[in-house]
């Protein structure tokens, strides 16, 4: 069975004035969605923080192998001159 040309302009009616704004909201939200990633993306990453310095290693008493720190002249646990 044929159908009239007032069934297709039934359905096609509708679909204008329902679809038409609906695609304009979505291109113009999807558009806004668009810019706001770009604009994220294009933002510089903050800088690297700086390095941490490495404590400088400590020595070992000759005498006793405890642990001395920098600018120590005497082990304080044998009391072994280090210099």
């Amino acid at each position: 069975m044929m159908m009239g040309a007032g069934l297709l302009f039934m359905l096609l009616i509708p679909l204008i004035v329902i679809g038409a704004p609906l695609l304009i909201v979505v291109l113009l939200v999807g558009g806004g969605l668009t810019a706001l990633l770009r604009s994220l993306s294009n933002n510089p990453k903050p800088p690297a923080p700086p390095p941490v310095a490495t404590p400088t290693p400590a020595r070992a008493c000759p005498t006793c192998g405890r642990e001395i720190r920098p600018g120590w002249n005497v082990c304080p646990s044998c009391g072994a001159a280090l210099t």
